[in-house]
């Protein structure tokens, strides 16, 4: 057995902060909950941007938007930028991932033509490049993973691209028109052919095979499931087990306040997709049953994963986490999905680690203090003992005379937090997005400041404020932005939210003193 941890990390896509069994108890996911009891859940974690490609950079970097450039859909990651399985690699890890990356474009109209912005051999997860026989099997060494199982997109679109499209057409086409029959309802796939069930396949083949014929070095494990994304559809078997009437909704679907809601926002329409109506109850129930189904089949298929580890007898010496790349209002506030949304629906995901040998008095305990994606990196390189990267100007002639450059990477380690059962100690944690897509805004950005006490969020270019009481306020009813008794509050996390951004700015290292 390796000296050093392997690192699973579990993730999903669009999943709520609340859709956990140990949170909701109407939702059955016994071995996420059986996880958080043995390791620490952090209730306050918050996505750095609340989109899939730029949180996942985040993820794989460590770095905001303004150090990755991925400011919004659309902007594939940097390939000079280290990553999390590049530098664990470096260090002598077997890197692998299964399901999907989401660090490059992968949607586009049928027929585009992408030839002035890359060539086929430059994007894996461009479906298109699939389509044309591009792409056959996902390339090896790719942002630091030095294999892969790949699955693109999300639902029917999941069977247009890939290593999962590839194994379905050989082995079970008969499943491919299944996906698209209902939509945003329940399909009628075999679960043992599903996407879901093909992730927990080739992630129990991986460690089995590391197992037998490379258990003398660690391997970091990406196993990241497509649901509970749109469209909510669950297999029937896992939709079943939900009564549509038990659903539990948000407080603010149905009846949108207008004092806790954005008017920047609500001049954006809400939903640009036919037939959804975010403000309807019923089918927010309704939807509510697929995602919980959708949760329900992840859950057993990391059940799936999870044993696989003891059986191989890598439990202890394996770090295990459970994170997504951000979460989905679902109607709450009048909107749906994520993106330009301050609020926790689409802003707060569920993070959950367990370190084997943790302090056992720490099992089962809930963080509050709030922390950031970016604290990701950090964390798994500190548990890893692999050094954070440092820049290649950094020569060894420039160290001897700045010997203590500063740390690369802006998040925290939360390696303290985790095997000693220390607080968190930034307190906060900074949200970002940017828009330049909308009709009604030529460029909309908005910058959040999550801390114990309040969240923040501020609009550009329309200057309006948010402020909500976290304490007294959880579902962000009441907008005390304009509340002069709370002016000092506000100003006191603009000025907190300036720092923030600043420090997380990427900056040179100082080589000389003139």
């Amino acid at each position: 057995m390796s000296s050093r941890p392997n690192i699973l990390i579990f993730c999903t896509d669009q999943q709520r902060a609340d859709q956990l069994g140990c949170v909701t108890p109407q939702l059955k996911t016994p071995h996420l909950d059986t996880l958080a009891a043995r390791g620490q859940r952090f209730t306050s974690a918050y996505a750095a941007t609340p989109a899939c490609m730029p949180a996942r950079a985040a993820m794989f970097t460590g770095h905001t938007i303004r150090g990755t450039g991925m400011r919004q859909h659309g902007v594939p990651l940097p390939e000079d930028i280290p990553t999390l399985p590049g530098m664990l690699g470096n260090a002598g890890y077997r890197t692998h991932s299964v399901g999907k990356l989401h660090l490059k474009p992968w949607a586009s109209p049928p027929g585009t033509d992408f030839s002035h912005v890359e060539a086929p051999g430059d994007n894996p997860e461009r479906r298109q490049h699939w389509d044309d026989g591009h792409w056959r099997r996902s390339p090896s060494n790719y942002y630091g993973l030095q294999t892969q199982d790949m699955v693109l997109g999300h639902g029917l679109h999941t069977c247009e691209g890939g290593d999962y499209a590839a194994w379905l057409k050989q082995h079970a086409p008969e499943e491919i028109p299944r996906y698209a029959e209902n939509g945003w309802d329940s399909i009628d796939v075999k679960p043992e052919h599903h996407y879901n069930h093909w992730i927990a396949d080739r992630s129990v083949d991986f460690i089995e095979r590391h197992a037998q014929t490379e258990a003398d070095r660690p391997f970091f494990l990406w196993c990241s499931f497509p649901d509970p994304h749109t469209p909510f559809a669950a297999c029937r078997k896992y939709a079943e087990q939900y009564d549509v009437e038990d659903m539990p909704l948000g407080p603010a679907v149905g009846e949108v306040p207008n004092a806790g809601t954005s008017q920047t926002l609500a001049a954006i329409e809400p939903s640009r997709m036919p037939g959804v109506q975010p403000r309807d109850p019923e089918q927010m129930r309704q939807w509510t049953r697929q995602m919980f189904g959708m949760m329900t089949h992840i859950d057993q298929q990391i059940g799936r994963v999870l044993a696989c580890l003891g059986e191989q007898g890598l439990t202890d010496n394996t770090v295990v986490v459970f994170i997504s790349d951000h979460g989905e209002q679902m109607g709450e506030h009048g909107v749906m999905f994520k993106g330009l949304f301050p609020y926790d629906g689409s802003a707060r995901i569920p993070w959950i680690v367990h370190v084997p040998w943790a302090d056992p008095q720490h099992a089962g305990r809930t963080v509050d203090t709030p922390i950031s994606q970016i604290d990701l990196v950090p964390t798994m390189l500190d548990l890893a003992g692999v050094p954070q990267p440092t820049d290649p100007r950094l020569t060894p002639e420039i160290l001897e005379q700045f010997p203590n450059p500063p740390d690369p990477l802006p998040g925290e380690s939360l390696k303290p937090v985790l095997l000693d059962g220390a607080d968190p100690q930034r307190g906060c944690a900074l949200i970002e997005f940017n828009n330049n897509d909308l009709p009604e805004y030529e460029n909309l950005m908005v910058r959040t400041l999550v801390t114990p006490d309040f969240k923040l969020a501020f609009f550009s270019p329309t200057r309006e404020v948010l402020l909500f009481d976290r304490r007294s306020d959880p579902h962000e009813m009441n907008n005390l932005a304009k509340d002069p008794e709370y002016a000092g509050v506000v100003a006191d996390m603009l000025a907190r939210m300036l720092d923030e951004t600043q420090r997380t700015e990427p900056i040179p290292p100082r080589f000389f003193n003139c």
